[in-house]
């Protein structure tokens, strides 16, 4: 060995360069569990929270689990804040009994979690005009959640409105002709 200073150095900076990078995969590794926890957190806060809507029938499940000013972008409507949403299932609730839901899939990245699920239920009051049937319904519904700090701060969500009200009684039809002139 010719200089034994130098071969010192190499290994020391070897050494070091190994840790440095050891430290950064503990870091990423780290950084992933974290991220992996929060998202197993908010699927477990999205199942309570439909389980808590729908099998259960407990409105204060909103308060626990919404955000004041959640939003809620739906296929046929758009529901700004806490009381509103409020309100709106309020009327479902009055309307639909029996229900059943279901999570047939649900993912999580990120802040975001999506259900696929499917709900059936049996209208036994008015809903949006239409007087107690009797009749079982049963839809698929999809929803993408945003959450904030352990609560839904806004969904968007898709579900077959025109097959529950067929499930209902109602008809298509197309709108009448106007009266030629």
């Amino acid at each position: 060995m010719k200089n034994p200073i130098l071969v010192v150095s190499l290994v020391f900076l070897l050494c070091f360069t190994f840790a440095c990078q050891n430290k950064a995969e503990k870091a990423e590794l780290e950084k992933f569990r974290a991220q992996a926890k929060l998202e197993e957190q908010n699927k477990e806060i999205v199942k309570r929270y439909w389980n808590g809507k729908w099998n259960e029938r407990r409105p204060e499940i909103l308060g626990e689990l919404l955000t004041s000013d959640v939003v809620n972008y739906g296929t046929s409507m758009k529901i700004n804040g806490l009381e509103e949403y409020k309100k709106v299932y309020g009327m479902f609730l009055s309307a639909i009994h029996d229900t059943h839901f279901s999570i047939e899939g649900i993912i999580a990245e990120g802040d975001k979690v999506m259900t696929w699920a499917s709900m059936s239920g049996v209208q036994k009051g008015e809903l949006e005009g239409i007087p107690p049937t009797g009749n079982i319904v049963n839809i698929s519904i999809f929803t993408v959640f945003r959450l904030v700090n352990g609560k839904i701060a806004e969904e968007w969500e898709i579900y077959d409105g025109l097959g529950m009200l067929q499930q209902l009684g109602m008809e298509l039809k197309p709108k009448a002709e106007e009266a030629k002139k």
